[in-house]
């Protein structure tokens, strides 16, 4: 079974297989590129996923809270380094 994708330039159904870049039959525009696609994709999940950090600094913030999430991020880098290190203790430890 073939899948069709509708070409943004010239509004002409194509068919498309799986694999690489896939142009227009008519305008030779590029219908599907998947690696854009899944790329576009991926960055678009980083942002979401840095946006829902607790100590993400934003240029509107102010000097104080710029400060305390700075101190918020380099606390959390120690902790979990400590956390990691008796982690890693723990696992090197015969039982």
């Amino acid at each position: 079974m073939s899948k069709s994708v509708k070409c943004k330039n010239c509004g002409e159904w194509n068919e498309i297989s799986e694999k690489g870049p896939q142009k227009c039959t008519n305008c030779e525009s590029i219908v599907q590129d998947p690696k854009s696609e899944r790329l576009k994709k991926i960055k678009q999940y980083q942002k979401e996923q840095l946006d829902k950090w607790m100590f993400t600094i934003h240029e509107n913030d102010h000097a104080f809270l710029k400060f305390s999430k700075k101190a918020g991020n380099i606390m959390y880098i120690v902790l979990m380094t400590i956390i990691g290190f008796f982690a890693w203790i723990a696992a090197i430890l015969p039982i």
